[in-house]
């Protein structure tokens, strides 16, 4: 259920509140109560310094209250912004109920390794991320790129601010790939294991990059299984021969975050062109892409549509 705002188009626009995971609740339960709540949280995203001290405090306000409304096992505010003009937000409201955590959150524990920065690669990843971020909300990296070095690329290295950082990695990942598998593996650090994914991804053998990789659907952080998940969609639309873990993504869509069902969706659109997945899709993913189809969220509702035109039988 959508929320338009035609104020100051400055703090963006919140394009739509959705509530995903539920019975218990509805969207328009969520949006009488806590939508003020949640359009001002929105706009404060677009703020040029954030208050974050503010901005958690909000969060926590809105979110301890949606979870007084139910039996829940988890309550998440999900905003994603989009850069294009406005840079309008859309929330979803992600919950899993009590009920289903042995189904929707079976993970194991989160490592609680500890390891040094290998040749600075973390941190180096860290500034290329912050460099993105501030490149896309200021609207310059909206023509994309050309050309991706490693398997995956989210905005390439061909922007005069991020050239720099394409000879530190091509040069300093290779002698520390095993380092950063074992960061991948055991590193307490949530941020390290998600850097780790596309480091290690600078690759030319995408099988193997697959085989590593796909233990960490299953990660305990919604940011690692988020950038385990967006490298996969690359795989699958460019090396189609090679295997995809299909049962695990397809598990993924059931996943409590917003961004496990918007790249295991681009995974399983890439791999709905395949005729050797097709029933297996229609059998296990059509579901839960039938209830990702009501959201107005565009990055979950437009790839759910696109895979169920795909699945759709062809008529003689």
């Amino acid at each position: 259920m959508a929320i338009e705002d035609t104020q100051n188009d400055d703090l963006g626009l919140v394009r739509g509140i959705d509530v995903f995971g539920t019975a218990q609740i509805t969207t328009e339960q969520v949006r009488q109560v806590w939508g003020e709540k949640i359009k001002q949280y929105a706009k404060s995203i677009h703020a040029q310094n954030p208050n974050f001290e503010a901005l958690n405090l909000l969060e926590t306000e809105i979110v301890t209250g949606i979870q007084a409304m139910g039996d829940f096992a988890y309550v998440r505010l999900s905003p994603v912004m989009y850069f294009e003009q406005g840079n309008p937000v859309y929330i979803t409201v992600d919950i899993v109920d009590t009920a289903d955590t042995s189904v929707r959150m079976a993970f194991p524990s989160a490592p609680t390794g500890t390891f040094p920065d290998p040749d600075r690669l973390l941190q180096q990843w860290g500034e290329y991320e912050k460099t993105c971020l501030a490149l896309a909300k200021a609207g310059e990296l909206r023509d994309g790129y050309k050309n991706c070095p490693a398997l995956s690329c989210t905005f390439g290295f061909e922007h005069p601010q991020l050239q720099k950082f394409l000879p530190i990695f091509e040069a300093g990942i290779p002698p520390n790939r095993q380092r950063l598998m074992d960061i991948l593996r055991a590193d307490r650090n949530q941020t390290h294991r998600g850097y780790a994914v596309f480091l290690l991804a600078f690759t030319d053998d995408p099988a193997s990059y697959v085989e590593i990789i796909t233990p960490t659907l299953r990660d305990a952080s919604g940011l690692v299984r988020n950038n385990a998940l967006r490298v996969l969609i690359d795989i699958a639309r460019n090396h189609p021969g090679v295997e995809i873990p299909v049962e695990e993504v397809i598990q993924a869509l059931r996943y409590p975050d917003t961004s496990d069902r918007n790249k295991a969706a681009f995974v399983i659109l890439e791999l709905a062109k395949r005729a050797e997945y097709r029933n297996l899709l229609i059998e296990r993913a059509v579901p839960v892409l039938l209830e990702m189809l009501k959201l107005e969220q565009p990055n979950n509702h437009d790839p759910a549509y696109a895979i169920l035109t795909t699945l759709r039988p062809t008529r003689e």
